[in-house]
């Protein structure tokens, strides 16, 4: 049996107001396609590798977006079946916390490695909270192994369908039929188990809490540098660029540059530069 979502401000109140924020900006993108684009671009809420010019938001911001309201609907339904236990249980502000950094590591996960050998007029941004529920059901399927208060919530008939899903998501994807973030949904998972894991297994509780703390460390330092990824090396060249314009103007104040900050008038800087998006 499916259980109902709970619906208790006092209560869950991060659950409700995220869940009516995902929603409200989805419905408004729906009525207005073109605010779509807007909030991923215009906005700089979607992933991109402006991450590594200091938008340091968009790993979470982009998980507050979505593709279409199907994909909205579906995230903000297991978001009201999963937060309330949890925020009852964690209480909202470790909730939250617990929130953003699944977001941050499934985006950052998904970004990093589903991009890294593709080119970056080929590469794809990410949104949608998928990322961060299925982290919620890591957390709640492995405390429904000890606890019944939890297996109630996460019971056999929500893990099987969660885990079909996944797999769903992975054959459409192989065949083409739908572009999902799979690895957003594996690393939220993963990390959602370990996190699990450390609570609910005391006698090895060091080792699942170091695990962890390992995997979102290293992912987390990916903001910091990421060599060899076609948005990093990008974004470095971007901020080559901006050094480059700076040193110039100090010498030629009257230096007009292009879109992609190059000198104009100036062939011998020109030459062989790479362009950028």
């Amino acid at each position: 049996m499916i259980p109902t979502p709970e619906i208790n401000f006092n209560r869950t109140p991060v659950t409700l107001i995220l869940a009516t924020l995902v929603l409200a900006l989805e419905v408004v993108c729906t009525l207005d396609p073109e605010r779509r684009y807007m909030y991923v671009n215009g906005y700089r809420l979607g992933m991109w590798w402006w991450v590594w010019l200091g938008e340091l938001w968009r790993p979470f911001t982009c998980a507050l977006l979505h593709g279409n309201l199907i994909h909205a609907l579906f995230n903000i339904y297991w978001l009201a079946i999963f937060g309330p236990t949890l925020e009852n249980w964690l209480g909202s502000y470790k909730t939250l916390a617990l929130i953003v950094l699944l977001a941050y590591i499934s985006s950052l996960a998904q970004y990093m490695l589903g991009n890294w050998f593709v080119d970056l007029s080929e590469q794809h941004g990410l949104v949608g909270l998928s990322g961060v529920v299925y982290g919620m059901f890591g957390l709640l399927w492995v405390g429904g192994w000890h606890r019944a208060e939890l297996r109630a919530i996460c019971n056999e008939m929500v893990a099987q369908g969660m885990i079909a899903w996944f797999v769903f998501c992975i054959v459409a994807t192989y065949l083409d039929w739908l572009r999902i973030a799979n690895i957003a949904h594996g690393a939220g998972l993963v990390l959602g188990m370990l996190i699990g894991m450390a609570v609910f297994k005391p006698r090895q509780r060091w080792l699942w809490a170091l695990a962890a703390a390992l995997v979102s460390c290293l992912m987390l330092a990916t903001l910091l540098a990421a060599p060899g990824h076609p948005g990093y090396e990008i974004a470095q060249e971007y901020k080559r660029r901006l050094r480059q314009r700076d040193e110039l103007l100090k010498a030629y104040p009257d230096l007009i540059f292009d879109e992609n900050l190059l000198p104009i008038g100036l062939d011998e800087l020109t030459t062989d530069e790479p362009p950028l998006p």
